[in-house]
């Protein structure tokens, strides 16, 4: 008997009606070069807090990581308001960059899944 049941994957259709929201504790810092660096908490490991419990007397369970975006994931970023779903995301995204829909839905879906990965953003089904 399973515990744990996953969630059955959503078909093409369905996840791009979903809709992405940044992290609350992601943290915005512009740069001079125009790019722009998210920072976000991150969990250690089992095994690094293992090492940090042995070598420090106070570990941390987490530490600060970082994302530098470029224009383009910039302007997806400014996107995110929470409200939008993810096809709209895309057309937008197509429209600001003179794309076909096709080539700004593959680029759009992967930033956002790589995103959705390292926790920075989530996504609540419609």
């Amino acid at each position: 008997m399973a515990i744990f049941k996953k969630k059955p994957d959503l078909d093409k259709k369905d996840a791009l009606l979903c809709i992405p929201e940044k992290n609350s504790l992601v943290e915005e810092t512009y740069l001079d070069s125009g790019d722009l660096i998210l920072s976000y908490p991150a969990l250690y490991k089992p095994f690094f807090m293992n090492i940090q419990k042995i070598i420090r007397r106070n570990p941390q369970a987490t530490f600060l990581r970082k994302i530098q975006l470029d224009r383009l994931g910039i302007d997806v970023w400014l996107l995110l308001d929470g409200k939008k779903n993810v096809k709209t995301l895309i057309k937008e995204f197509a429209v600001l960059h003179t794309l076909n829909y096709k080539e700004a839905e593959i680029s759009v879906t992967l930033f956002l899944r790589s995103l959705g990965e390292k926790g920075v953003i989530g996504i609540k089904e419609p």
